[in-house]
């Protein structure tokens, strides 16, 4: 929820969300899709008004960003992938799909004003190279993201039938993750403080044994179950609580310090800036995360120390497929 502040007042309320889009890091969207859209986009003291409305001082606005983003996400499938030359580091690769190690620093896929030079883009490319490319897919093949300052395991389709079968089992959190980061902290909150306490664990090890058990974690892993939303201070984040609050969706990750340092973490929702916001609450930061850290930031880092280093999914054939960097 947004208060108006004197400096909004008299402020026509289409430009005021225009504005506020842009600078939490959302696409700016047309006046046509603002249009078609704008009963299901924001709201005045829980009130629809129209996008003439002249704001007054103490306004409530609320904008529905999960409708933002829908809207952003059928804005970017419609942008054409753009075939580029550029090495690729693929782990696996069958006939349905690519497993390939990103890079930190790497973007994705491309957006709306942002159309080359990321991972899609070589993707494309070297799919076409091999005449492999179904021009069917969305946006080169992408099946799940990862944020630009996150490294490691991402997956592609390489066929529209691919694509459906993989996006399921992640939009069903069927697919299991596993997480290397690398923090710093100040002062732990005593919940986790205790984990800490046993040092140099080894990390291949730990690795094998959740994959020996199913992914059924013992007590040596720190259970973070709470509910994450947008914070209402710094709305280019999201904010970790242990309650619910507004809009507020649950979330669960577990993590294993394995020294003063490294971590690792399974989270087992999906949610948005999860790792990043569930840390933060517990009094870690990821290094190099500006956005969440001290004196954190209104923008993304380039590159933390966040790494995807196992995928667990079942291929188009039904067989449990276990993807390692580590």
């Amino acid at each position: 929820m947004i208060k108006i502040s004197r400096e909004y007042v008299g402020k026509r309320l289409d430009v005021f969300l225009s504005k506020y889009l842009e600078s939490v890091g959302h696409i700016v969207l047309t006046r046509t899709v603002l249009k078609s859209n704008w009963s299901d986009l924001v709201t005045v003291n829980s009130k629809v008004q129209k996008p003439g409305y002249k704001l007054s001082e103490g306004d409530e606005i609320f904008v529905n960003e999960d409708r933002v983003k829908e809207l952003e996400d059928s804005m970017s499938t419609d942008v054409r992938i753009e075939a580029e030359e550029g090495d690729l580091d693929i782990v696996f690769e069958n006939t349905d799909f690519l497993v390939i190690k990103k890079e930190k620093g790497m973007v994705v896929h491309p957006g709306i004003g942002n159309r080359g030079n990321t991972l899609a883009n070589k993707v494309c490319g070297y799919l076409e190279s091999k005449g492999e490319y179904d021009s069917r897919v969305k946006r080169a093949g992408v099946v799940h993201r990862l944020d630009k300052g996150v490294s490691g395991l991402i997956v592609f389709a390489k066929s529209y039938r691919s694509q459906k079968f993989l996006q399921k089992q992640f939009e069903e959190h069927k697919v299991k993750k596993i997480y290397l980061a690398t923090v710093e902290y100040s002062e732990l909150k005593p919940e986790i403080k205790e984990y800490f306490s046993i040092k140099g664990r080894n990390i291949k090890k730990e690795i094998d044994a959740v994959v020996k058990n199913d992914f059924l974690l013992d007590n040596s892993w720190y259970e973070a179950r709470g509910y994450i939303r947008r914070s209402p201070r710094n709305r280019v984040k999201m904010e970790f609580n242990i309650f619910k609050s507004g809009n507020a969706k649950n979330s669960i990750s577990y993590i294993k310090p394995i020294n003063n340092q490294d971590i690792l973490v399974i989270i087992e929702t999906g949610r948005m800036h999860q790792i990043r916001a569930t840390l933060e609450y517990l009094g870690m930061t990821i290094i190099g995360d500006t956005l969440y850290g001290n004196g954190s930031q209104r923008s993304m880092p380039d590159k933390i120390e966040l790494k995807s280093i196992l995928l667990k999914f079942k291929d188009t054939e039904g067989k449990d497929l276990i993807i390692k960097d580590i």
